[in-house]
């Protein structure tokens, strides 16, 4: 077999780029499982979903809410979830987050490539981005989000480049989006960024501006917007979003809702890429246009902001930032690389790779009885032996909970219903008593007697457990290195 032949079957740079991402992610399940309590709830709320077939339109899993509006913006996303650990359990749910993850890089590194015939400088600044989305890795409907923002961007980017495509698509694919999560806002917000940015090239430049080409844009946003409400909640989406986002208390209340802390050493690769970014900016002799430099400061701005947009910041920042390295190929050590790389896979025929490597990995991973130990809820975690306990010996009555063990419990032992979870409270009501009386706060025990609390699942050895069993009328029924179960 001569050379030109064992070329044509090499994989891509692209390729590799996929296979060690989905390599990543499945070392890293065991933490994207165990990261936070949103993900039983997820499932839980997938199985009501499709048990009613209907999306619940009032809150069904804590009862303090019991009856309140509930709006629920991932509702596909938690179908998708429940069919998939259903009929995979765990495993299926690591190897779809892999799946979406490593797409969402490898269709924005294959569309900058071709746009630019830069390979290595591309990967390095798409694999720095996926570096920092790693932050915000978890099994939950943002890994949705994160993959079509990737296909959104490519979209607008051609949208706005005056490429032809068709406006329609971004409607279609918002009407989905809507459904699987409620970041489809990001989606608007890079859309708004291309047009606000036309609309500034058009002030300060209208001989030059391209008036057909802001209409397109102007429609695809308005077109876009209206798409987004095309769900069982409808604008309720956009209002119980942009009311969660702007509650000051809750958001203080979330580790993830709070700005970066640099001073922890994983921040430092944001704060770095944000750093060079800024030299890229300078380095790069033509300006970026207006809607770019939009789309940057945005996602630069919610990433600064909160924690929880970091993920949006790691796709968006290397995608608009590519351009900037249209330079280093006047370097001849990258000139050199990428002519020889291009000469290499210009000769390979297409690749299979991606979908082999998922194909094998998933028969792998699915056959093999180490993956079942590995991907699991975590007993350090999870009250998991307090539920099961609780399984075999179901408490009446309403019960208090640990606010991150609401989901796992809710989803263990339903139809029960909690106190509270960590995904469900969307006003700070619930949110505020359960920091009172698991801080024994003023007021503690009468807002027990108002609840009707008769039992409790919290953390062993905490101060609440302590007072709780010294108090007349309480009793331990069940305590593990986790949990404790206490009953009136």
């Amino acid at each position: 077999m001569n050379s030109t032949r064992i070329i044509k079957f090499l994989p891509r740079l692209q390729d590799i780029f996929f296979i060690a991402l989905f390599l990543a992610i499945l070392l890293l399940g065991n933490r994207m499982i165990n990261l936070d309590g949103d993900l039983p709830r997820h499932l839980l709320f997938g199985r009501i979903i499709l048990e009613n077939k209907a999306v619940p339109n009032t809150e069904p899993l804590i009862y303090p809410y019991e009856g309140r509006q509930y709006v629920s913006h991932e509702w596909l996303a938690q179908v998708v979830y429940h069919l998939v650990h259903a009929a995979a359990g765990l495993k299926g749910l690591v190897l779809l987050s892999a799946i979406l993850l490593a797409s969402t890089f490898h269709v924005s590194y294959g569309y900058l490539v071709k746009r630019f015939s830069l390979r290595l400088p591309i990967l390095f600044l798409v694999g720095w981005g996926a570096a920092i989305t790693s932050l915000n890795w978890a099994i939950r409907p943002h890994l949705f989000s994160m993959f079509l923002l990737a296909v959104w961007l490519i979209w607008a980017d051609e949208l706005r480049r005056g490429e032809k495509t068709s406006i329609w698509q971004f409607p279609a694919l918002m009407i989905l989006w809507s459904n699987l999560h409620g970041v489809f806002i990001a989606g608007v917000l890079a859309l708004l960024a291309f047009a606000a940015g036309w609309a500034v090239e058009y002030l300060f430049d209208p001989k030059n501006a391209d008036t057909a080409l802001g209409k397109r844009l102007w429609l695809a946003l308005i077109l876009s917007v209206l798409a987004s409400l095309l769900n069982p909640g409808g604008a309720g989406s956009w209002t119980s979003i942009l009311g969660f986002v702007n509650n000051q208390y809750l958001m203080s209340r979330m580790l993830e809702a709070n700005a970066p802390n640099f001073q922890l050493p994983e921040m430092r690769i944001l704060l770095a890429f944000i750093a060079f970014s800024i030299f890229l900016l300078a380095f790069k002799r033509e300006k970026l246009s207006a809607g770019q430099g939009l789309l940057l400061a945005g996602f630069t701005a919610m990433s600064l902001m909160a924690f929880r947009n970091i993920h949006l910041y790691g796709i968006a920042a290397p995608f608009v930032l590519a351009e900037t390295l249209s330079e280093t190929r006047n370097l001849k050590i990258i000139h050199r690389l990428e002519n020889t790389l291009a000469g290499i896979e210009n000769k390979i025929a297409g690749s299979l790779y991606p979908a082999a490597v998922s194909i094998a990995l998933t028969v792998l991973v699915l056959t093999s009885p180490p993956a079942s130990a590995l991907y699991k809820f975590d007993p350090d975690t999870f009250p998991v032996k307090a539920a099961a306990w609780l399984a075999s010996n179901p408490q009446e009555g309403r019960m208090f909970n640990d606010l991150n063990w609401g989901g796992y419990l809710a989803f263990s032992l339903y139809p029960q219903k909690t106190f509270v979870d960590s995904v469900a409270d969307v006003t700070g009501e619930v949110t505020m008593d359960y920091e009172t009386i698991l801080t024994m706060s003023e007021g503690w025990e009468e807002l027990m007697n108002a609840y009707r609390i008769e039992w409790a699942v919290i953390e062993s050895g905490s101060d609440l457990a302590g007072a709780l069993a010294q108090e007349k009328g309480w009793q331990t029924l069940y305590e593990d290195e986790t949990a404790v179960i206490l009953r009136k």
